[in-house]
């Protein structure tokens, strides 16, 4: 059974386990911003543990303090394993820069094609 949510920041879809996040284009993700997305990436999962798959659709910025919340205990609360998507290998490079220095609490990796992401995270399904 699909369920889904339209938030301001992030169009939601999940299947089962699996979360996919669409970041929407244009937006700023500051603090505030990245504590809505958790509560309501929570309210649709409830207590069902995920696997996280987030799509940036061309968010404008997300400030350092979004992606600390994003990568913390509270942000990540409920999430077995992350994939992020992004459009270039550009982002691509600085996505795994940022992994590799703020050492996520779930297995998170950086991927340019979705089919790849969701064949990595189906790895850690219960």
């Amino acid at each position: 059974m699909q369920k889904q949510l339209d938030t301001p920041y992030v169009y939601l879809e999940l299947e089962d386990d699996l979360l996919i996040g669409y970041y929407k284009k244009d937006k700023k993700i500051d603090l505030a911003a990245a504590k809505q997305i958790v509560k309501d990436r929570l309210a649709l999962a409830g207590d069902q543990p995920v696997l996280a798959l987030a799509i940036n659709l061309g968010v404008k910025n997300m400030t350092k303090d979004a992606r600390d919340y994003l990568a913390s205990e509270e942000g990540v609360k409920k999430v077995i394993a992350g994939a992020i998507i992004v459009g270039s290998p550009v982002g691509s490079f600085i996505g795994n820069w940022y992994l590799s220095i703020s050492k996520p609490l779930v297995p998170s990796r950086i991927f340019t094609r979705k089919e790849a992401a969701i064949k990595w995270l189906q790895q850690f399904r219960k």
